[in-house]
Formats: structure tokens, C-alpha cells, sequence
């Protein structure tokens, strides 16, 4: 851990030398300029179960539904509170610092999911064919996933504050995959992040959380504090280092 950490270390001073720490103030442009979360498959059909038995193409017209009719709201929900919070907070704290999540916290990958039926399909193309499976990889490097309205708000009104920000996401890296992962951040509005950590591949096969949590420690050690870390997985928010945090709700997939 103590290596990683440094390697942590040494991201984030050249991070800063390379000037990325500098404040823009970026109007968050939502809803018309397609930087609201996709509507893709809505609306959607009335969901009904049967009994407490339901069969498998009923939990995913259920999940459709909701997608289409509470999610929005339940994000800004929890979106608003960690905004609240990191407000208050962040006036008390010498060098703050939020940790946000990419997957279904800062990006929307409804599109992806909507096409592949809730599957997770890891190799083949994603083109522009709506009625085709879309693979994992192929659509990470599409950079086609929009932002997540009410986290864009938060993450402009951040940055506006000079409240560090950081993405710290499950994805693997590699050059290609970050360049990928860069530019779809940028296309949805995100500006002007103080760091970007993506999953070494010398993790593969241990859990996204120790990850996380890792990576959150040497930010930590950087001298930062951590007064928020939003996510949407469990494992996104384990084994603390951050004071606060806050899950956005995700019933579509899980990553332990």
C-alpha cells in the first residue's frame, strides 16, 4: 500500500505542475444541450409483478419504469444533500477535496445498458446500430456517455469554490482506455479536474474497493481532506478515508 501511495503522490504533483489544478468556472449546461441523463427507452411500459414470484422480463420492465420515472429524482436527491454538506464543509478545512465516482455517478451509461437488456457484454463493436449489443470496452472508448445532470452542478459548483475534485473510477487503465475516458468527461462538461485514477491493471482480481480506498489514502496523503466521496457501489465508498459519503442510487448492476 505504502508504494501505491506514492505512486499516488507522484501523480497528483504532476498533476499540479501541469497546471490542471487551475480554477474555470464552467456554465453546467443541461437538458437541451444533451448533457441531461439519456432518455433512451422512455417512456417505459407499466411495470407489475407478479405476486412476490416476479419472472426475470418483469424485474426488467420494473427496472425500465423506475429508470424512467424515479431515478432522476432519487439522484438529485442524494446529489443535493452532498452538495449541502460539502458547502458547509468545505469553509472548515484547509485543503478540501471530494471524491466522485465516474460509472452512474458522473456519466450515465443508460444508453449502453438500455441496449444490452441489462447484460454486461465485455468484447464487441458498439456502433451506431440502436437495435445491437454494445460491448464494455468498444463503448468506454465511444466516449458517447453523457453527464449526470445534478453531479455536473455539484462538480461546477466545486470547482467554483476551489474545492479540489478528483474521479477515481473502476475502469482499467492504459493509455487508450484514459484518452478515451478524458476526452468523454471533457464532451459532457467536466473541466479542469485535479486528478483522474484509474485501476492499475496490477489490481485485476482484487476488489474495487481496497482499490479505492487506496487510492483515497494517498490522496489523503497529499495533504488534502477528504469531506466527500459519492459513488454508486458499495464498493466506491468502503473502508472509509472521506468524511462523508453519499451513494446514488444503482439497481442495474453491481460491482463487488
Amino acid at each position: 500500500m505504502n508504494a501505491e501511495i506514492s505512486s499516488i503522490k507522484m501523480i497528483l504533483a504532476r498533476v499540479q505542475m501541469a497546471g490542471c489544478a487551475a480554477l474555470i468556472v464552467v456554465t453546467a449546461l443541461i437538458g437541451s444541450t444533451g448533457l441531461a441523463q439519456s432518455q433512451v427507452g422512455c417512456p417505459a411500459p407499466a411495470a407489475e409483478f407478479n405476486g412476490l414470484n416476479p419472472n426475470l422480463g418483469q424485474l426488467k420492465n420494473w427496472l425500465r419504469a423506475y429508470r424512467c420515472s424515479k431515478y432522476d429524482l432519487e439522484v438529485a436527491e442524494v446529489i443535493a444533500e452532498a452538495r449541502a454538506w460539502i458547502e458547509q464543509r468545505a469553509r472548515e478545512v484547509a485543503k478540501p477535496a471530494v471524491v466522485l465516482d465516474i460509472d452512474e455517478t458522473s456519466l450515465s451509461n443508460w444508453e449502453q445498458i438500455y441496449r444490452n437488456d441489462f447484460a454486461f457484454i465485455r468484447g464487441g463493436d458498439c456502433d451506431k446500430d440502436a437495435d445491437s449489443a454494445c460491448g464494455q470496452g468498444a463503448w468506454e472508448l465511444s466516449a458517447r456517455a453523457v453527464a449526470i445532470g445534478p453531479t455536473l452542478g455539484l462538480y461546477n459548483d466545486a470547482k467554483a469554490r476551489s474545492i479540489a475534485v478528483f474521479f477515481v473510477t473502476g475502469r482499467f487503465d492504459d493509455s487508450v482506455r484514459r484518452a478515451a475516458t478524458e476526452e468523454n468527461l471533457y464532451r459532457a462538461g467536466y473541466r479542469n479536474w485535479n486528478g483522474l485514477f484509474m485501476r492499475p491493471q496490477s489490481t485485476a482480481g482484487r476488489s474495487v474497493a481496497e482499490y479505492k480506498a487506496t487510492t483515497r489514502a494517498g490522496i489523503e496523503s497529499a495533504g488534502y481532506s477528504i469531506i466527500a466521496n459519492i459513488g454508486d457501489q458499495d464498493s466506491d465508498l468502503m473502508y472509509g478515508h472521506a468524511e462523508k459519503s453519499f451513494k446514488v442510487p444503482n439497481p442495474f448492476y453491481f460491482i463487488p
